[in-house]
């Protein structure tokens, strides 16, 4: 098998596994004795002394049978660890387990500490003591930056086209701005189907934006992606209908906010909610600024593929199971390339029609044209837009644009979240928050506008 498509099928494994990330427990001394392991307790333990010693082929044989190809895989369990490390840093030991039974099956979570603070995992272990999962179980934690006695807060209902998304509104305790109350920001989604919170296990990225920027004296506005919150026809869905046509409607809801500054509203996409930004800020005219938070400047599709690629490279363990993967995400990328695609086949998980939608929207050339302030914030350790690639580009498709700013982050991923060492996927789950200084400078920019 050659380099590139064995980087590519561990890629689409990683893919596939993020969504349950986590481990377990160590054992008080190192025994290679498996009789010793007889109780759920006792296997969670050797487990994660497994993974915390970088045994992760022993790690996946502790997994029954049926689930050692998805959960158990040695390259999963190995970027799983890594993902609590990034955020963790170094493995200390266990400050306390507590079990329970659910279902036939005994799920023990153990808090683990490590060099940076504590972390909650879980593992699932089957009558027969063999693992059937294991995941990262942290909750979310507001950060010390957010004064909750600084906003107030209220749930409201955005009424888009054939659907009723569920919002929130946070606008700051006393006001500000000069008499015309408050600025506000829409909080734009990336990809994918997403709450208004943009919860991934110990993590809530626009929580974080919303109250920080309240706590300075920013409104926000979040909501639900209409994916997954409405069904979407395959032939309907395009850009504009599962994200910019609703972000035009939460700026008209936050123009209509008590307290809020109409003339003052900034949208701020996150992802591919950025590169959708100076869309957005096209179609209403009358947008105060727009911000890209990590925002594609390469072609979707190029960019999905190369994400994929990277979340193999920083570990040493390849998933060899999914060759008919590779087969169908490399020739489906090739129709996209070629336009050879109807409307209603669906190509990297969206329907051609979304893949139509950006081939018809060139929003480099948008963003040079809407005359409105734009700011692009990037973070270094982003391995999904990156600098070199993505920011590099904005930089130089807008070189001469008047009011453009730029802002780079040393040691944060794509969440804007301080991590160490090489960025995974799975670090997204761990109990973490928006650095501090990216909620000043988006503030701080906003209250100069």
């Amino acid at each position: 098998m050659a380099p590139r498509r064995r980087t590519v099928l561990a890629a689409v494994s990683t893919a596939t596994a993020s969504a349950a990330a986590g481990c377990f427990e160590l054992l008080a001394n190192d025994s290679n004795d498996e009789s010793d392991a007889k109780t759920a307790t006792d296997v969670a333990n050797a487990f994660v002394d497994d993974l915390a010693k970088q045994r992760f082929e022993r790690a996946s044989e502790r997994f029954v049978e049926r689930e050692r190809g998805k959960y158990g895989a040695p390259a999963r369990l190995e970027r799983l660890w890594m993902g609590f490390t990034a955020v963790a840093g170094a493995f200390d030991g266990i400050e306390g387990t507590s079990k329970t039974t659910r279902n036939g099956v005994v799920v023990i979570d153990a808090t683990l500490t490590f060099e940076n603070g504590a972390h909650t995992c879980r593992i699932v272990v089957d009558d027969s003591q063999r693992l059937l999962n294991c995941g990262i179980a942290d909750q979310y934690d507001r950060p010390s930056y957010v004064d909750p006695s600084g906003f107030t807060e209220r749930d409201l209902r955005l009424e888009v086209d054939g659907c009723s998304l569920e919002g929130t509104v946070t606008t700051p305790a006393n006001g500000t701005g000069s008499g015309g109350g408050a600025p506000g920001v829409v909080l734009v989604h990336d990809s994918g189907p997403s709450t208004r919170d943009t919860a991934q296990g110990g993590t809530k990225l626009f929580v974080d934006l919303a109250e920080g920027l309240a706590t300075r004296g920013v409104a926000t506005l979040r909501y639900d992606k209409r994916v997954p919150a409405c069904e979407v026809e395959a032939g309907s869905y395009t850009l504009d209908r599962v994200t910019v046509d609703d972000a035009l409607v939460a700026v008209e809801k936050l123009r209509g906010i008590e307290g809020v500054d109409a003339d003052g509203i900034v949208v701020a996409g996150h992802g591919l909610g950025g590169t959708a930004a100076p869309r957005i800020a096209t179609r209403d005219g009358n947008l105060a600024g727009i911000a890209g938070l990590a925002a594609p400047a390469r072609p979707y599709h190029e960019l999905t593929l190369e994400q994929l690629e990277h979340k193999v490279s920083v570990g040493s363990h390849e998933w060899g199971d999914l060759a008919n993967v590779y087969e169908q995400w490399t020739a489906e990328i090739d129709r996209i390339r070629d336009d050879e695609y109807e409307s209603s086949d669906v190509l990297l998980g969206k329907p051609g029609a979304f893949w139509e939608s950006l081939a018809a929207y060139d929003h480099l050339q948008t963003a040079r044209d809407v005359d409105v302030p734009l700011r692009l914030v990037q973070g270094k350790r982003d391995f999904q837009v990156t600098v070199a690639d993505d920011l590099q580009r904005w930089r130089t498709e807008l070189e001469g644009r008047s009011k453009t700013t730029v802002e780079t982050y040393d040691g944060l991923n794509h969440l804007f979240m301080p991590v160490e060492g090489p960025s995974v996927e799975f670090a997204y789950a761990v109990r973490n928050n928006v650095a501090e200084r990216v909620v000043d400078d988006l503030a701080g920019w906003i209250g100069e506008l």
